[in-house]
């Protein structure tokens, strides 16, 4: 033993590379052995699900027929069951934001929301995610499996254009690809002077002499060039389940992991061209001339003809094939793009990461590649309800018209036979015609026809009856048992969602990725949420880890919304406090889910996202012009401190005045006293000299001492009113 491995003695026989002859050979058993395809026997089941969904089964021609004028009424339950299913599960897809890719780590956090509403924008803006998915959404409720095919579609676009009278100086910048990826070439030229040409051996290359390109020369062209432009787009469209062959043994609704998996179409021969293929290779390929298969006679109500008119539209069949195979003789399978005609002729082989066709279910069937449909559970109701309901209408139709007994020989049979309303029938005898009874239409039938919807309604969903199921619950315990009954019944319908969510959904949005990352060069941005979204795919890390946000009924999205309501209304309390609970980030996001969840796409038409440019410049303005405001208030307030502190000082002054007008009055009631005084003294006395002197003098000492006091006081009541204005 060597190296952990078993030395047997004997030589392992040499590996060599595949040969395409060999390759083709591979491709074109699994292709007989597979899974789907238009001749294989699993289209037959293809066409028997369209016969009942579009009420074709169970049905009875008038050469089967006992009577020709019988009803041919059919029980349209597998449609009326997935058109209601459709149309409740289709809300849960109306979202802005379906799936998300998860952050590989906390600085991945931005990017990858930001690479989640890009993918969510391409798919329902740009490739008409809505349609697809509903398209989809049906082929898994009908045929058991859906397919979606993205790819990364080159093709080359031809353009022509002429010129008259070109100077040869001219030619070179005319001859200049004026896109990327893009050849240019001279199928015709005309010289001036009647030389012509056609470029049949080398097209594109045009024989100018020196005296041509001389600027002296006086010759000129008219010429005719061709463009051919590589153009590349995404495309995302939904494939037929008829078309899709898988290996026989697969056992999972998800197509990546296939060992084998090929798309089966008809195609023209020019897109096959246009497509970068050998034209000397698609030349040998078969016409394809008449949809011979019965699934595409289902599908289109009758046989069509394909044979074209013309050999570049002629209708070929072709298989691209992705077959995981050992091709280069190395022992391990690597996955392929193949690509044969009908006849197994091979057109092209490369190497390839991934396939490009993504699978769903709607209901999971396990370790199996089918799943279950719609048709499968409502089918056997279909065939019972039909025959009752043609009974019944064949019956009522007896009654009004019923047959007729006649007697032989006495009674005309061409009036018997006419019937019209006041029609005269002649007879020989009153009893000649007589109607026969009729047989009565059991009331079983009703019953049977009655739990035969009950069982649709268990079978196909909550949305089939609802109506009356809804009516019957609020006659029977209101709002409550409404919502009970019909939580009850959508839950049935959730699980399909989801299944399709964790199955289809996840697998094209991590498809969207890689085409936009492998292949878009330069940035790309969108308008979403209100803000211009920018990202330059190029630099984009490979992203397999995704989250699907579906599945939830229309009325788990109300009850959603109702609870996103009572924490509005807790966060307006929390504002009103001022606690620290409360952000405005985190209550826009509260009332924009409620709204989503209302139905409501884009609520940013509606409110401003604070962390969006405009939020920050409404939030800068309201930061200054709070602060404005608080330095206006404190300016009023300071004003309003200085009047009080003026007016306390003017209360005071007004004290002093007083105080001081109580001291001028006390001291001019003394002096009036003493004068009394001193008059009484006077005249009681004899009138001396000498005492009139000393009382003219007191006279006088008094009324200088009175003015000198009224002089203070006036000029202390003027220093303190100057005092007063300046603080104010």
């Amino acid at each position: 033993m060597k190296d952990n491995k078993i030395d047997s003695g004997e030589e392992a026989p040499a590996l060599k590379q595949m040969t395409d002859d060999e390759l083709s050979s591979v491709c074109l058993q699994e292709i007989a052995r597979g899974i789907g395809g238009l001749t294989n026997e699993d289209s037959s089941d293809i066409s028997l699900a369209l016969d009942y969904y579009l009420g074709r089964l169970p049905g009875i021609t008038k050469r089967t027929a006992k009577d020709p004028g019988s009803s041919r009424y059919v029980s349209m339950d597998v449609m009326d069951g997935i058109e209601a299913t459709v149309a409740e599960i289709m809300p849960s897809f109306s979202s802005d934001e379906i799936a998300f890719f998860e952050p590989s780590g906390q600085d991945d956090e931005d990017q990858a929301e930001m690479e989640s509403q890009l993918c969510n924008y391409l798919l329902f803006e740009e490739y008409d995610g809505w349609t697809i998915i509903q398209q989809a959404l049906k082929d898994a409720l009908l045929h058991r499996n859906c397919t979606v095919k993205a790819y990364w579609d080159e093709r080359a676009e031809v353009t022509y254009e002429e010129f008259e009278n070109i100077p040869a100086m001219a030619l070179p910048q005319l001859l200049q690809p004026n896109k990327e990826n893009q050849q240019v070439e001279i199928v015709h030229q005309e010289v001036s002077g009647g030389a012509e040409g056609e470029m049949d051996e080398a097209p594109g290359a045009i024989t100018l002499t020196d005296n041509q390109f001389n600027p002296m020369a006086q010759e000129t062209f008219s010429i005719k060039i061709r463009r051919t432009t590589l153009v590349g787009r995404p495309v995302i469209d939904g494939i037929a389940p008829e078309q899709v062959i898988v290996n026989g043994d697969h056992d999972s609704p998800t197509l990546f992991d296939a060992r084998f998996i090929a798309h089966e179409q008809v195609d023209t021969v020019s897109s096959l061209i246009q497509q970068g293929f050998d034209p000397a290779l698609v030349a040998k390929l078969p016409e394809y001339t008449s949809n011979i298969d019965q699934a595409s006679r289902s599908r289109n109500a009758s046989e069509t003809d394909y044979q074209s008119a013309h050999s570049s539209t002629k209708m070929v069949l072709v298989y691209e094939c992705y077959p995981l195979v050992d091709y280069d003789g190395d022992g391990i399978a690597e996955r392929r793009k193949v690509v044969i005609g009908g006849n197994g002729t091979l057109l092209s082989n490369d190497e390839w990461d991934g396939v490009p066709l993504i699978g769903g279910v709607a209901m999971i069937m396990p370790h199996k590649y089918r799943g279950i449909s719609m048709f499968d559970r409502l089918r056997e109701i279909q065939d019972t309800k039909t025959p009752l309901i043609r009974s019944i209408v064949d019956g009522t139709q007896l009654a009004s018209n019923p047959r007729l007994g006649v007697l032989t020989g006495e009674a005309n049979l061409d009036d018997v036979m006419t019937s019209r309303t006041g029609g005269i029938v002649r007879m020989n005898r009153p009893d000649a015609v007589f109607p026969l009874a009729p047989a009565e239409i059991p009331q079983s039938s009703y019953s049977l026809i009655s739990f035969m919807d009950g069982q649709r309604r268990e079978r196909g969903g909550g949305a089939v009856g609802m109506a009356d199921q809804a009516s019957k619950a609020v006659g029977q315990g209101g709002d409550f048992s409404l919502d009970r009954i019909m939580s009850s019944m959508e839950l049935s319908n959730a699980v399909i969602a989801k299944s399709i969510g964790e199955t289809l959904i996840r697998g094209l949005f991590i498809q969207i990725h890689s085409l936009i990352r492998e292949n878009h060069q330069g940035e790309i941005q969108a308008k979403i949420g209100g803000r211009w979204v920018k990202g330059y795919p190029q630099e984009w890390q490979t992203r397999a880890n995704v989250s699907v946000q579906v599945g939830s009924s229309q009325a788990e999205r109300q009850r959603q919304a109702g609870t996103l309501q009572q924490v509005i209304n807790l966060q307006k309390e929390l504002a009103a406090n001022g606690s620290v609970m409360f952000s405005e980030a985190k209550s826009y996001k509260a009332i924009s889910d409620a709204i989503k969840w209302q139905g409501v796409k884009s609520p940013e038409r509606y409110l401003t996202d604070p962390s969006s440019d405009e939020g920050k410049q409404a939030s800068q303005q309201k930061q200054q012009q709070s602060q404005k405001e608080k330095m206006e208030q404190m300016q009023v307030q300071i004003a309003m401190v200085k009047s009080q502190m003026g007016l306390a000082k003017a209360e005071n002054t007004k004290a002093q005045a007083q105080m001081i007008s109580q001291q001028v009055k006390a001291e001019n009631d003394r002096l009036t006293q003493e004068l009394n005084k001193m008059k009484a003294i006077i005249d009681a006395a004899d009138k001396s000299d000498q005492t009139e002197f000393d009382y003219r003098k007191l006279e006088t000492d008094a009324a200088l001492k009175l003015t000198e006091l009224e002089q203070e006081y006036q000029v202390e009541l003027n220093r303190q009113n100057e005092a007063n204005k300046l603080n104010i």
